[in-house]
């Protein structure tokens, strides 16, 4: 064959080798990109046209006006599978990730690794092919000849023979005796496995839909490269190929088709909230706290009261302020309580006190009682303990030091929530793509991430946007209106799970109140599908609205003697459900000595792992609110996003079938110009 020749059919074989190394995220559509491979393999068998003599030395023209064309795609296709490398990569992890969850996972392991071992070997004909094609210029006939022989070869390693076992393990050919397939066993998996989910920050969903494009990809490839080949094969004299063509392409279809059908059950029932797990060291980076709501405090009965009498007991006093320092005694070596006194109790007469170091939001480390009680944690007392004892007065009233709850002054406690929208500049066509709570000085705030939506539900990159900070103390800022102070009265927090409306991505969130509930919501905004573009005068706060005073009103879920979240090696799960609400409150007196507010408050970026990079983000639908604790601990308030619902998306589309056309005159004029030549 003439070098000329072996040139211009390389150029053809691009189609099928420009892969250098493929992520799904990258890919507009994978139904339209199948589509227009198909659309190129029809027009690229009527540029190839009759079967040619090998041995005459006939050229196929260079430069022609349908090649160029095919060439021109060959850049697009090109630009939408230049990374499936990564997603190959990227099962791999996910396999290695689950190998080490221990013998539960053994089955889904082995399948991961297999499908991983798979899509690799069909990448390596992919990349195999593209060096031919970017060599071009000194390639003997044989080593085309040999690689395209092997592309279409019945043996089991070979192209034909990886796609089928790759397509097996999606649809089994016998699923009573071989089971389920990958799809559906991931489902499974990750419904107990949510740390999975975790490690990786992709929904369950995502993952799933993320696999069946690598896999979907993959057959694009195989079927490409197996159809230049039958085009190799055909130049090089060595038969028609026109049935046998027609086989891989109704194989492929029936292989394509039925992998959507499975992927499109599975994502309907795969989870898509996404939401991060308990850290394996916990610091200011992992979690914040809510200081001086309602802490353990010391007093005196003597101290409550204007009138300096003890005439009353502990438990009189339910609400109460701190009205003095009788004799300079114990009340003047620890903070005063600047705010109310509530709910104190007798524990007994004598005690121990470790008071808390200066830098500390505690007052106490621990406390122990004369009669062996010790509140909290007791142990080493770096500032030494402070003998405390009561006393009577005038031989004729017990002065009881009393065990309160201690509501402090706002200056002295951060318990601020801001109620300002963050959401994100739809002016531009941004969307959220990540979420967490965070702490900036006495406030805490939603933040967001936000990335650029554009066609087929793909978000270019994500970028994070600044928390526009504010002090509750300052002029002009109002309480109910830019925040809202937590108190004893008004402490709920709702926990909900939002989604958006059919069509509708998430494009903000925010905290308003609804009677004493600190209360979530988010923003929700109609979009193109297929353009990417959104409408902004169609946004929409959506909330679940429901109170107190409902038909059913939320349920609350209570905390059972919560000891610090941070304590212990207890595993935290999330066991609140949407439509609950949460009190913030003491620690445990036992476990803490009440010194600390629970829950903390997960400050963790939210961030799907796409969103992590500049190559693309995840879409999202909605967003949420949790707690996730266990028995004997305050937990963790969280927050959740719900990724983008792609199953009604996920469909096959044949290739075109008339691979072969009679001719049309166009081959004619190929073989007239083939002639001149």
């Amino acid at each position: 064959m003439s070098v000329r020749r072996v040139r211009s059919f390389l150029a053809l074989l691009a189609l099928a080798a420009t892969t250098r190394a493929i992520s799904v995220e990258d890919v507009v559509d994978i139904i339209q990109l199948g589509k227009e491979i198909g659309q190129e393999v029809v027009g690229s068998w009527d540029v190839i046209g009759e079967p040619f003599n090998a041995t005459a030395g006939v050229a196929l023209p260079y430069v022609h006006r349908r090649e160029r064309e095919i060439l021109a795609k060959l850049g697009e296709v090109s630009r939408a599978i230049d990374r499936l490398e990564i997603s190959v990569q990227s099962v791999g992890q996910l396999a290695q990730m689950i190998s080490k969850r221990g013998n539960r996972a053994t089955r889904t392991e082995l399948l991961l690794h297999e499908m991983s071992d798979l899509l690799s070997r069909v990448s390596w004909s992919n990349r195999k092919m593209r060096e031919y094609v970017e060599i071009q210029t000194g390639l003997e006939r044989s080593t085309l000849e040999d690689f395209a022989s092997r592309c279409v070869s019945h043996d089991n390693g070979a192209l034909p023979g990886l796609l089928e076992r790759i397509h097996s393990i999606v649809v089994p050919p016998h699923k009573n005796l071989l089971g389920q397939g990958l799809f559906q066993i991931l489902v499974d998996h990750f419904k107990d496995e949510d740390a999975d989910v975790c490690d990786l920050q992709l929904s369950a969903h995502q993952l799933i839909f993320d696999i069946y494009n690598t896999i979907a990809l993959t057959e694009i490839k195989g079927y490409a490269m197996m159809q230049f080949s039958w085009m190799l094969l055909r130049i090089y004299g060595r038969g028609n190929f026109t049935q046998e063509a027609s086989l891989t392409r109704q194989r492929y279809a029936e292989r394509t088709g039925q992998t959507a059908t499975a992927a499109r059950a599975a994502l309907a029932m795969a989870k898509r909230d996404l939401y991060r797990c308990q850290p394996a060291h916990y610091n200011s980076d992992t979690y914040a706290e809510i200081t001086r709501l309602l802490q353990g405090y010391i007093e005196n009965e003597v101290d409550m009261n204007t009138d300096g009498t003890c005439k009353e007991n502990c438990a009189f006093y339910t609400l109460a302020r701190n009205e003095g320092c009788f004799k300079d005694q114990f009340c003047s070596k620890q903070p005063r309580c600047g705010g109310r006194i509530i709910d104190c109790q007798f524990v007994d007469s004598d005690m121990w006190v470790c008071p808390a170091s200066l830098q500390s939001s505690r007052r106490y480390e621990y406390i122990e009682y004369e009669n062996g009680r010790v509140l909290g944690k007791a142990g080493t007392c770096h500032r030494g303990t402070t003998k405390v004892d009561s006393w009577w007065k005038w031989n004729l009233y017990h002065c009881s030091y009393c065990f309160c709850l201690c509501e402090d002054h706002e200056n002295k406690s951060d318990r601020f929530f801001s109620l300002r929208e963050a959401v994100a500049d739809l002016s531009k066509n941004k969307v959220v793509t990540g979420v967490r709570l965070v702490k900036v000085g006495r406030v805490f705030h939603l933040q967001i991430h936000q990335g650029t939506l554009v066609e087929r539900g793909f978000v270019e990159s994500s970028e994070e946007v600044k928390v526009v900070a504010f002090d509750p103390s300052n002029s002009g800022v109002a309480d109910g209106v830019d925040y809202h102070k937590l108190t004893y009265e008004r402490r709920a927090i709702d926990l909900d799970e939002l989604e958006s409306p059919s069509g509708s991505v998430l494009t903000g969130v925010r905290f308003r109140m609804i009677g004493a509930h600190l209360h979530f919501e988010i923003q929700s905004t109609p979009f193109n599908y297929t353009t990417g573009r959104m409408f902004p005068e169609k946004s929409q706060w959506i909330s679940n609205d429901n109170t107190e005073g409902s038909p059913k009103p939320r349920s609350r879920l209570q905390l059972q003697k919560p000891d610090l979240p941070t304590r212990g090696n207890k595993n935290l799960f999330i066991d609140s459900n949407h439509d609950q609400y949460i009190e913030f409150t003491h620690s445990d007196f036992d476990a803490d000595a009440a010194q600390s507010t629970v829950p903390f408050i997960d400050v963790q970026h939210v961030l799907p792992s796409k969103a992590s990079n500049s190559k693309g983000a995840t879409l999202n639908s909605g967003a949420g609110l949790y707690h996730r604790g266990a028995k004997g601990s305050g937990g963790f308030i969280g927050v959740k996003l719900l990724t983008y619902d792609y199953s009604k998306h996920v469909k096959a589309e044949p290739p075109p079938d008339d691979l072969m056309k009679e001719d049309d005159g166009y081959t004619t004029e190929i073989n007239n110009k083939i002639e001149a030549n």
